[in-house]
């Protein structure tokens, strides 16, 4: 998902008025939180800031996605504080993804209703963090290929995603929140469709060892919450919980301003050196560029992140844009466009009825090497699409006979 510089395109009058775009040789303006949301609530200036200026677009995203949130009620962004002021961010209030797909396949809980924390994770003592006393799940330590991502420490990188109100909103008025209903609005309807404020973040985090020294791999580096992550044994049954202090190492943003979506990703400036995950690519010059302007605006723990790119088209098959986060897809760099992997996301009208059939199409690909697609994507056949979120595939059938589930 590598930024092309192509995607220049004018914007009319109107809009330049309402939300300027600065030239290389101005000094960018503070993020302004008025200024973000009626972007982002303005369906054409949103998708003409997204074309016209997407490294622009990226840095707005981050800057409201990044926004301290108030602490009463879900998704709302605090008016009397500033970017990079301490406390929860907006993304930290969103529906995470064990929320919104419940075990069994069960109905989530209505958007305002606060995430349930664990009693065995309630009770366990928490360290200062910029998150202050709230406690995030971590849901995943694999990478999207499947294999672990590990630190210097040899522990697993964990990952976690939120969906902001318009994303979890479209899923439980569809019923998408469970395979079977998955499967019937694609039989029903056929293909998902987002609305254009949907946004979805995801993150990934190494646990903070007291033990390592390094100076550029402390708290004071790392925007840092208080964490849990369920363990389970060979046979996939929970043991506990693993808590602890953790810090963000990579963000993925990504909206659907665009019919295909804009994918926007940063990460910590120290990684290499903390984590031990080599760039394979390098950061385009434009996106360094950008960077570099953009740096006086970064406040607080925010002043160590940085973009790696922007991805609002796929290129060609000769010349296809690549882009990764070294923490979320470090195994296949050279060969990852999230816009590609994610137009693959998929589900069948029917449940498979023999051991050849498949619930969603593979964005492996078997005639290449590495073993995935790139470039314009492969049509998605008798599969209807999932709108790009590959989230969707954490459902769980609908079983409301397990005794065990309640809904």
């Amino acid at each position: 998902m590598d930024t092309v510089s192509k995607f220049g395109r004018a914007l009319s009058c109107s809009l330049l008025l309402l939300i300027s775009i600065p030239s290389a040789a101005q000094t960018p303006a503070p993020p302004n939180l008025k200024d973000l949301e009626r972007l982002l609530r303005d369906s054409k200036l949103d998708a003409a800031k997204a074309q016209s200026d997407p490294l622009g677009y990226g840095y707005d995203l981050f800057f409201y996605t990044n926004w301290p949130a108030l602490l009463k009620g879900r998704g709302r962004p605090d008016p009397h504080k500033h970017f990079g002021d301490t406390g929860m961010v907006l993304w930290q209030t969103w529906k995470n993804s064990a929320e919104t797909f419940r075990r069994c396949g069960l109905t989530p809980d209505g958007w305002e209703k606060p995430e349930p924390i664990p009693q065995a994770v309630r009770s366990r003592p928490q360290q200062p963090s910029d998150s202050g006393k709230s406690w995030q799940n971590m849901t995943g330590n694999t990478q999207v290929d499947g294999f672990n991502l590990k630190d210097r420490q040899g522990h697993d990188i964990l990952y976690q995603i939120r969906q902001n109100q318009s994303t979890f909103d479209y899923i439980v008025k569809h019923r998408l929140f469970s395979i079977d209903g998955q499967v019937a609005f694609a039989a029903s309807t056929g293909n998902q469709n987002f609305n254009f404020e949907s946004i979805e973040v995801k993150t990934a985090w190494t646990w903070l060892d007291p033990k390592n020294t390094t100076p550029a791999c402390g708290a004071e580096n790392y925007f840092t919450t208080n964490a849990y992550f369920q363990t389970l044994d060979n046979n996939g049954k929970p043991t506990g919980y693993q808590t602890g202090l953790m810090a963000v190492t990579g963000i993925h943003i990504i909206t659907k301003a665009l019919p295909q979506w804009v994918w926007i990703t940063f990460e910590q400036i120290n990684n290499e050196t903390c984590i031990g995950s080599r760039r394979a690519i390098p950061i385009a010059a434009d996106v360094v560029a950008q960077n570099r302007k953009m740096q006086p605006l970064l406040k607080g723990k925010w002043a160590n992140y940085m973009m790696v790119g922007v991805q609002t088209e796929v290129g060609t098959a000769q010349q296809p844009i690549v882009l990764a986060n070294t923490q979320i897809e470090y195994a296949f760099q050279p060969r990852s466009s999230c816009m590609t992997c994610h137009a693959i996301a998929s589900i069948a009208t029917h449940f498979p009825v023999q051991p050849e059939d498949n619930l969603r199409m593979s964005y492996v690909n078997l005639t290449s090497s590495p073993p995935y697609f790139i470039g314009p994507a492969p049509s998605l056949g008798a599969f209807k699409s999932m709108d790009f979120l590959w989230s969707l595939q954490h459902a769980y059938r609908l079983n409301t006979a397990d005794p065990t589930c309640r809904q």
